[in-house]
């Protein structure tokens, strides 16, 4: 035996038992690490009740508990067992009593303590825990709150599934006067919603609430999120609703529509940047030269990205009078009313659309031109008009802030050079012609068949656009 510390444990090997190698603590009794085939290593206690029954506590898994923590929590154990306490029959029994609901509001009061760790082996952003608990309330209270965590089976999980896919969960809610709840369900929904699940039973798991995570080994569909990429019609069409919604103005000639949320949205499809990241960017990560920004809080992590000419000046005209780039509300933080505003962009193209058709003698369109369109979209388009100009992936990445593997995708993610500017600056300037409608037509490469041609006949032709 010798003291269990970090370095120790990592190099602990199971022998094959199936349930598991056990290595003891050499300065606390009865503590220890079951070490299983598959890698696993989990802290336990072992100790005897006052009647003299021999009883195991798992305390909770190595990694997510470092060694330190792990003896101090069993310390605490082993103290109540001295003081005629069985503390594994009280988890019995707390494990018999929480119900699903219970086990998501403990898992998310230690999420919002930092405990529950997310990418990179860091706590969970605000904006990842407010999403974990609309799911939950939206779906996984709805239809599972009430079971006992304990007693949930791979069957409730496959009615789960059933129940979302189907919109069971779906609802429509008046919130306020400009705010509402709005739960429509489907396969994506489900399957972000599994994967809450799977990490709260995991959690539960780890702090004695449950013997098994009935997630595990459950098949999802794929996660399909929209990818749509904006033509030079779509961005056309961006361009003219973000205009017309900016130009007007209600009775008191005051204008009808957020200036600062036309000019986010336009700020997304000039510089690629995730919703979040825009509403959320501060005066002092922008560059006063209007070169690049320097956020301190993205998905990955911090972020380097380069800024063009276009993009800065959307920044610029806007008025400093809050720590926010694009403020609102009372308090002056980040504009929040871009999804609402979004749907009214989208409405507005549409009804643009059908009033042109109209106007031709032609039936109306069956949707929009922005319909199919996200906000996320217009930063997948971002890409995509930085592919067709030739730029390379850890460009791309470096202008989008996705992390890349290796030495050299680190350098470049971590500096912004001339070379990355301009970058920049050829894809907001192209965006910028498409939205004016002034960019060159894409080459269109024609693709016969190589076949057999007979004489006299037509051919059809693909049209591939680059």
């Amino acid at each position: 035996m010798t003291k269990l510390t970090k370095r120790v444990i990592e190099g602990l090997q199971s022998d094959g038992s199936k349930h598991g190698t056990l290595f003891w603590d050499s300065e606390l009794k009865g503590f220890g690490v079951r070490v299983f085939p598959t890698g696993v290593k989990t802290f336990v206690v072992k100790f005897r009740t006052r009647g003299g029954r021999q009883r195991w506590l798992k305390i909770g898994a190595f990694g997510a508990l470092t060694a330190e923590k792990a003896r101090e929590k069993a310390k605490l154990e082993l103290a109540r067992v001295v003081d005629g306490e069985d503390p594994a029959d009280a988890r019995d029994q707390l494990r018999a009593a929480v119900t699903v609901a219970q086990l998501c509001d403990l898992y998310m009061t230690a999420a919002e303590a930092g405990l529950v760790l997310g990418r990179k082996g860091t706590p969970k952003k605000p904006r990842t825990l407010s999403t974990d608990r609309s799911r939950i309330d939206a779906h996984v209270k709805p239809l599972l709150g009430q079971l006992k965590a304990s007693e949930v089976t791979r069957t409730d999980i496959e009615g789960f599934k059933t129940g979302v896919v189907t919109g069971k969960t779906a609802r429509d809610e008046k919130l306020g006067p400009r705010r509402r709840s709005i739960v429509r369900g489907g396969k994506g929904a489900l399957t972000r919603t599994l994967g809450l699940l799977g990490a709260v039973f995991a959690w539960g798991q780890d702090n004695g609430y449950v013997e098994q995570n009935p997630v595990r080994g459950v098949k999802r569909f794929a996660d399909a999120q929209k990818k749509a990429m904006l033509s030079g019609e779509q961005y056309g069409a961006l361009a003219q609703t973000l205009n017309e919604l900016a130009d007007r103005r209600d009775r008191n000639d005051q204008p009808m529509h957020s200036l600062v949320g036309l000019a986010a949205i336009r700020f997304i499809a000039l510089t690629g940047v995730r919703r979040g990241e825009c509403t959320s960017l501060k005066w002092d990560e922008v560059d006063a030269n209007g070169t690049c920004l320097a956020l301190g809080e993205t998905k990955t992590g911090p972020s380097l990205r380069p800024l063009s000419r276009a993009a800065f000046a959307v920044v610029d005209a806007q008025d400093a009078i809050a720590d926010y780039v694009f403020p609102a509300g009372p308090d002056a933080e980040g504009y929040q009313g871009l999804p609402g505003l979004w749907r009214t962009v989208q409405k507005t193209a549409r009804l643009a659309a059908e009033a042109a058709a109209v106007e031709r003698g032609e039936p109306a369109p069956a949707g929009g031109p922005l319909d199919g369109v996200t906000l996320h979209s217009l930063r997948h388009s971002y890409a995509g008009v930085a592919e067709q100009l030739g730029a390379t992936i850890p460009t791309i990445a470096a202008l989008l802030g996705h992390r890349v593997g290796g030495v050299t995708g680190g350098y470049i993610l971590k500096r912004v050079d001339v070379l990355l500017i301009d970058a920049a600056n050829r894809v907001a300037e192209h965006i910028g012609m498409l939205m004016r409608g002034e960019a060159p037509p894409s080459t269109v490469v024609q693709f016969v068949p190589r076949g057999r041609i007979r004489a006299n006949t037509g051919t059809q032709h693909l049209a591939l656009a680059s």
